[in-house]
């Protein structure tokens, strides 16, 4: 009976709060995605295969602890899998811990739906409801990868000693369309451990009583995209020892909606934090919306509640009133004096929601095409069968199973594979190992739909194939996956959570990426950009040479930069960032070392002159920038709405091949 009443109560709460969202009483936009997956080998459900209730009485803590482990587990019979999570309330009792290095693929039936939550009065030896990496105290390395948590929500409960999500993951890892409740000491903890990110936090709402909505901090990177914190104590976003990339930041009714500052007196750990869109409102009116004692370039900004929007120690000082246009927290590092002082402010645009398919007959499986891992055999002739046939039928999900075992683990692509039709997702569901051999890629063009994403493919380590976007108009979007990424067209390319390189080989085919961390060696670049515009919002890049290139016109804007030189030889002369008769604007830019650092950090060239940016030493840069004029920049900034193959864009270069990047298994 007990059991019965509770699941009525839980019924009950969840109609009221479909009801209150329905009437708008949320300010944030809401999240109204249901998910559903079919019933394969590949998948694994919470209540049927690990006996959890989520009724919101009975402990589920050993169910989703099992069921975690499930999803990353890499065993030659298991492989992994996604963990799917249906509506409940799942009482928790003790810290759910992710062990393995790679996954979980955990997601959520709907995000208001689905809710684990901290029983109250936890003992003190429970830190968080959730924490990504096996320790609370040891970091060990930076090679915990695809965490993956999506579509459900974090209750702490009434614990004020706890966080809500103690998060951890490193080159590919998201918390997505993610609610975190209730009272406690931190909403979403990024900075619990050194060597942490990095990863992104993305439309996710953090509400009731915490001290501090999301800490950064010691970590290799942050992106925060589209984030609402409603109610914290003290600070919305605490920043310290790290770079981060924030757009479209909310923050409601909470004291200091911005922190940045030192951990301690070492100055080059420093937070250094872009900012791009905030809106702030009924904060504390004795203090700033944002204070900053480090580095910070923040645009776009409205503060309404607080002494004045921004508190600064740094030589820009302090800006009264309620808003900041564009503010750098020191002066602009350029190569030519009639550089322009601001960003390159690129027209941003965020991902296309691809609507989930819950009509389970519309996915097919490309396993039942004659796709195996880990038989070294190429599974191009499978990929394609099996598109073919969801294209034949109006079909539109084809998936990869998760691998297991160890090396060789993936499934193999030596061919192109032309994703066309009614198909719209290529999915791995677990750990989907794609290896290339040079010539493997996906192809998208005007035969596809009119907006194809691609969801948990990863070479990791393994030479990944490319995904390339040949369509005048239709959009590709690449999320959480490190397939190598190439624009021959004119459509719109969207790349979320990928440690993935890129080259736009078309003049003025636009790419959006949002957690973006390309590594290896490379003379011509991991990301280049011939006459294309590339916006990116919280990037990490690892190795030397070249990192992004721009030329041929191009545009490139980067918010939030965390340069890792691995002990780069004193005369190696090769730019972290080359731009030869282009634009190019780096906000928020920190470079550190464990060794020598990259001893040219920019190359700019117009037309016979070439100029350096030198130094050794970390950095911290409130705004770095590269373009002819003030007037070029204003010109080739308003052409964004230009049509592809418009008179006046430049004429594109030969295309150099992509490097392979570096990986660990």
């Amino acid at each position: 009976m007990k059991h019965l009443i509770a699941r009525l109560h839980a019924t009950a709460w969840l109609v009221c709060l479909s009801t209150f969202a329905a009437f708008g009483a949320a300010t944030e936009k809401p999240v109204k995605e249901t998910i559903a997956f079919p019933r394969d080998p590949s998948v694994l459900d919470l209540q049927r295969d690990f006996g959890a209730k989520g009724d919101g009485v009975a402990d589920d803590t050993a169910a989703l602890q099992a069921a975690i482990e499930a999803s990353s587990n890499r065993g030659k019979d298991a492989g992994t899998k996604i963990l799917f999570l249906p509506n409940g309330i799942y009482r928790v009792t003790s810290n759910l811990v992710v062990q393995a290095r790679v996954g979980p693929w955990v997601y959520g039936e709907s995000r208001d739906g689905v809710i684990l939550r901290l029983t109250d009065g936890a003992p003190t030896n429970v830190t968080a409801v959730l924490r990504t990496h096996p320790s609370d105290t040891q970091a060990s390395s930076a090679d915990f990868f695809m965490r993956n948590f999506r579509n459900l929500t974090i209750d702490v409960g009434r614990n004020p000693h706890a966080d809500g999500i103690r998060w951890y993951g490193n080159n590919s890892s998201i918390l997505k369309d993610v609610r975190v409740s209730g009272t406690g000491k931190i909403g979403i903890n990024a900075g619990f451990l050194g060597q942490n990110g990095p990863s992104l936090v993305q439309d996710t709402l953090i509400e009731g009583s915490f001290e501090t909505g999301i800490r950064c901090a010691w970590s290799w990177g942050q992106t925060l995209s589209r984030i609402t914190v409603r109610g914290a104590k003290q600070d919305g976003v605490s920043v310290n020892a790290t770079a981060v990339g924030i757009e479209d930041l909310v923050v409601e009714n909470t004291p200091v909606a911005l922190r940045n500052e030192y951990p301690n007196d070492w100055t080059w750990w420093g937070g250094v934090v872009a900012l791009t869109g905030g809106r702030f409102t009924g904060g504390d009116p004795t203090q700033p919306a944002i204070t900053n004692n480090s580095v910070l370039y923040a645009r776009d900004v409205r503060a309404e509640g607080f002494k004045q929007v921004l508190h600064g120690t740094t030589p820009r000082g302090s800006v009264a009133g309620s808003t900041l246009d564009e503010f750098l927290s020191h002066p602009v590092k350029n190569l030519f004096p009639d550089t322009p002082d601001t960003a390159l402010k690129l027209p941003v645009k965020p991902e296309p929601r691809v609507p989930w398919e819950t009509n389970l007959a519309n996915w097919v499986c490309a396993n039942d095409y004659g796709a195996k891992f880990g038989d070294n055999h190429d599974d191009t002739a499978a990929l394609q069968a099996a598109i073919d046939a969801a294209a034949a039928a109006g079909k539109t999900v084809v998936y990869l199973r998760g691998i297991g075992g160890s090396d060789p683990n993936w499934y193999s692509l030596d061919g192109e594979v032309r994703v066309h039709g009614s198909v719209r997702l290529i999915i791995g569901l677990g750990f989907g190992r794609v290896i290339g051999d040079g010539k493997g890629r996906f192809i998208i063009d005007d035969r596809s739909a009119p907006v194809v994403k691609f969801l948990h493919l990863q070479a990791f380590g393994g030479r990944p194939p490319v995904v390339e976007n040949r369509s005048a108009t239709h959009t590709l979007v690449v999320e959480s996956c490190d397939l190598q990424i190439a624009g021959n067209g004119g459509g719109d390319i969207f790349v979320t959570d990928c440690p993935s390189h890129i080259e736009l080989r078309s003049p003025g085919q636009p790419l959006w990426a949002r957690q973006l961390n390309p590594e290896g060696d490379s003379d011509a670049g991991l990301a280049q950009n011939h006459g294309g515009r590339l916006w990116a919002l919280g990037v990490k890049h690892e190795g030397r040479g070249v990192r992004f290139l721009t030329d041929c016109g191009g545009q490139t804007e980067i918010l939030g930069l965390f340069n890792y030189a691995p002990d780069i030889a004193k005369d190696d002369l090769r730019p972290a960032f080359d731009i030869a008769d282009a634009c190019f604007s780096a906000a928020g830019v920190r470079e550190m070392s464990f060794g020598n650092t990259y001893p040219v950090k920019a190359r700019e060239r117009r037309g016979e002159e070439v100029r350096l940016e030198k130094g050794g030493g970390w950095i911290g840069w409130a705004l770095f920038r590269g373009c002819e004029t003030t007037a070029a920049s204003d010109k080739n900034s308003s052409s964004s709405t230009r049509s592809p193959g418009s008179a006046d864009r430049p004429t594109t270069r030969t295309p150099q091949p992509l490097p392979r990047p570096p990986g660990r298994r």
